[in-house]
């Protein structure tokens, strides 16, 4: 057998047998759905502002597999097209229309040091705001905010995993 499919297995059983009984709830925080703290505590893969601001993000390669995708929705009782991941159509800016549902988001994101592990995903939903854009648009600023030294890479960690919602209306654009 291969480590891949037995990986696949493991996932599998785990959703099926283990999670049903230990779903997550999403939580509100004004119109923003969070992840549930119990489940996706939020992890580390560095912890370092050197190293961090040193990555070309979008270049470095993500290891979030199908599997782990898979789990992410299973925990909170749900999956891709389904309950609050359904998908919706929209213009886009290019004025072409777009179709998204939930993307499997990192709670810590990967700028800030956040681990491609399952404790640090969740299913977010694209299709509510503020929403999965919103909070990518924060964490590039949150990034942006440790390199320039304006605050301290623990500080941008904690607040994005404590209530990334409020880290986003404390910074918000103007419309």
């Amino acid at each position: 057998m291969t480590r891949r499919f037995v990986f696949g297995f493991v996932v599998a059983l785990f959703c099926a047998r283990v999670l049903p009984a230990q779903q997550a709830q999403y939580k509100q925080n004004g119109p923003a759905l969070m992840p549930d703290p119990a489940v996706t505590k939020g992890a580390l893969r560095l912890n370092n502002k050197a190293t961090i601001c040193a990555i070309k993000w979008g270049t470095d390669e993500r290891h979030v597999t199908a599997q782990m995708k898979a789990a992410a929705y299973a925990q909170y009782g749900t999956a891709p097209g389904k309950g609050v991941c359904a998908l919706k159509t929209h213009t886009g800016t290019n004025g072409q229309p777009v179709t998204e549902g939930c993307e499997v988001d990192h709670l810590i994101s990967r700028d800030l040091g956040g681990a491609d592990t399952l404790e640090n995903l969740w299913p977010q939903p694209y299709t509510q705001h503020p929403g999965a854009h919103e909070k990518d648009w924060l964490e590039t600023e949150l990034n942006k905010e440790v390199c320039a030294g304006k605050t301290t890479l623990q500080d941008a960690q904690n607040e994005i995993k404590t209530d990334w919602y409020a880290a986003y209306l404390k910074r918000k654009p103007p419309n």
